[in-house]
């Protein structure tokens, strides 16, 4: 199982690509896809028919918005195989939508199927040969973070949000969790890097990088390298784009 980091910033950093990342085991998946996304996954991936599965945490447009660009891609690069589409009931309302204000009338002409999956916490959603579960976070709204299951491995995705004891299970064991960091001090819609750090080691976690780190104290990486060295994790990296990890 491999996870490739294609974008690790937050909402509005000018550096940074949103937070995105593409797993692959028996199939590829994609976390999250926001406006600034696009570019980083047709730069990583050439085929358009790669991709077999795209995971949208929550509908806030750093991790939704360039649906659009990508699916339309798709269609005018030839793409005929099915694609899945997993969220939450109301995001995938929301993605609909987006199709249709982006690019009206185009998602009818696409030469390819979507199916559309709804994810819901405590229920394992199975696709394109792997196993999807479901926790929700805290943040401003309602996000899922997501634990993929193929091959023996566990890759654990947060989206946004600060972890919950739904979430602490979730991640428990996982071979690898992206997790946002937002920052150092508690807030009530993100999760601080100090908790994640600690939350990590005691779920036994095999590796971490921590993402959606506020643009800036991104700036200021050896603050965030000194907390890492002093916390309980060993195996914690602040990943850049295009950081590779093999699990």
């Amino acid at each position: 199982m491999e996870c490739l980091i294609l974008g690790c910033g937050e909402a509005f950093d000018e550096n940074l690509p949103n937070t995105s990342i593409l797993v692959k085991s028996e199939a590829v998946v994609l976390c999250d896809c926001g406006y600034s996304a696009p570019p980083q996954v047709w730069k990583a991936v050439g085929d358009p028919n790669a991709i077999d599965v795209v995971y949208i945490s929550h509908p806030h447009a750093d991790h939704y918005f360039g649906l659009p660009a990508l699916l339309g891609r798709m269609w005018e690069d030839g793409r005929t195989k099915p694609l899945t589409v997993l969220s939450q009931p109301a995001a995938l309302a929301r993605i609909r939508d987006l199709l249709e204000y982006g690019y009206r009338g185009l998602a009818a002409r696409y030469q390819y199927g979507i199916d559309y999956r709804e994810a819901r916490p405590g229920e394992t959603l199975r696709a394109a040969g792997l196993a999807f579960d479901f926790a929700p976070s805290r943040h401003a709204v309602t996000n899922l973070a997501v634990r993929i299951e193929g091959g023996g491995k566990k890759i654990c995705y947060s989206g946004d949000g600060m972890f919950t004891e739904e979430g602490r299970a979730l991640f428990a064991g996982a071979d690898l969790l992206v997790h946002e960091a937002y920052c150092f001090d508690p807030s009530p819609v993100h999760a601080d890097i100090g908790s994640v750090l600690e939350m990590a080691a005691q779920a036994g976690v095999r590796r971490l990088a921590l993402v959606h780190v506020q643009r800036n104290l991104r700036r200021d990486p050896a603050r965030i390298h000194e907390a890492i060295a002093r916390g309980p994790l060993e195996p914690a990296t602040l990943p850049e784009p295009g950081a590779r990890f093999d699990c």
